[in-house]
């Protein structure tokens, strides 16, 4: 039945306009994409196409980003879109390419992910499940940070690799690998980087990457780092004036523009107004009304942010076959709204989760 009905398929499309096509394969799910490329060449050749593959992620950009569970055991987890439906479903699977233990996991950009396996740097694709591996990396036995960084003009994705080893960890050297057209990594050899000592996850917005780091003589005070994805720039701005409670603060997006949020007693969000004048805007929202045990509620779960200005706890162990329930916190109302989510599993398997990103969109690269 499925040959027949892509036969038909076939032959209905070689009277469509190539033009027409397109804007039909364009709507579609990345599960569809992967199926109609047995449909005929010209299908493939399409989807395939680096061209077809930015117009296909640029219209992912525009719908509702899902949840990406990254789970113990090398396992990951995917909610598409939970905020559209009261109950969403939670489908995990083995990741093919996990090779025990994780480090750190790179934040989902734009669909893909980054981590380290022995000396190689793995992009993974959760939505088409399959994966690259980079080229091994000499870092004689130094830790490194890693990074992805993706170019919007250039349709690339970039690593940026920090090895560290100086006083306080700071960064002795830089590389940097663009994915899928170099096969070693190059050295960023400026002179006049700041020295420093990163710490947190990275944000890439608009194709710059932000961290957070420690600078000046005695490695205190603090900064947000900076990377141009296209030109490979490297330079930081300074953060807001509360910028001091190092340990729980975040980078995140805040509706487009780069902001930093604290977790206390109540959130309170610093958002970069003007890069060029380093002038930030800051507001507390007052959650503590609303849960009156945040701080238990926070300790219990994994908090992610979305960049209209949500926040999201998620619990760090999801249950099979009950419902679990994801908090969002909407940071300009003071507002709350809980969404379900089921684990579809196997008999009584849950799973333990080790972090959670909440900008997943679909992406067909390394089909």
């Amino acid at each position: 039945m499925e040959t027949q009905r892509m036969k038909l398929i076939n032959i209905k499309s070689d009277s469509l306009p190539l033009d027409l096509i397109i804007e039909i394969l364009k709507r579609l799910t990345v599960k569809t994409l992967i199926r109609f490329l047995s449909v005929s060449k010209l299908w493939a050749s399409t989807i395939r196409s680096r061209d077809f593959m930015k117009l296909f992620l640029n219209v992912s950009l525009t719908r509702q980003k899902g949840l990406l569970f990254l789970l113990r055991h090398g396992y990951c987890g995917l909610v598409p879109s939970p905020k559209t439906h009261e109950t969403s479903s939670f489908t995990a699977f083995r990741v093919s390419c996990y090779s025990p233990p994780w480090s750190t996991v790179s934040p989902s950009v734009h669909g893909l992910i980054c981590y380290a396996q022995a000396t190689r740097l793995v992009i993974y694709n959760p939505c088409t499940r399959r994966s690259i591996t980079l080229p091994e990396i000499d870092t004689w036995r130094r830790p490194i940070r890693y990074y992805l960084g993706y170019d919007p003009l250039e349709n690339g994705y970039k690593v940026l690799c920090a090895m560290l080893g100086g006083t306080h960890d700071s960064v002795k050297e830089f590389r940097v690998l663009t994915v899928g057209t170099e096969n070693s990594w190059k050295m960023i050899t400026e002179n006049n980087i700041t020295p420093h000592a990163p710490f947190g996850h990275a944000l890439c917005i608009s194709g710059v990457l932000f961290y957070q780091a420690f600078t000046g003589t005695k490695m205190n005070d603090l900064v947000i780092m900076c990377f141009d994805v296209r030109s490979e720039k490297l330079y930081h701005i300074k953060g807001p004036s509360v910028f001091l409670r190092r340990l729980c603060s975040k980078v995140i997006s805040y509706e487009g523009k780069l902001a930093v949020v604290f977790y206390e007693n109540n959130f309170r969000l610093c958002v970069l107004e003007d890069a060029a004048k380093e002038e930030w805007s800051t507001k507390t929202f007052v959650l503590s009304k609303i849960v009156p045990a945040i701080k238990w509620y926070i300790s219990k779960s994994w908090v992610t942010e979305t960049d209209t200005g949500e926040a999201i706890t998620v619990p760090q162990f999801l249950h099979a076959s009950v419902f679990n329930d994801l908090v969002y916190f909407d940071m300009k109302t003071s507002s709350k709204k809980t969404v379900y989510i089921r684990v579809n599993t196997e008999g009584n398997k849950g799973y333990y989760v080790e972090s959670v990103s909440s900008n997943l969109v679909e992406n067909l690269m390394f089909l």
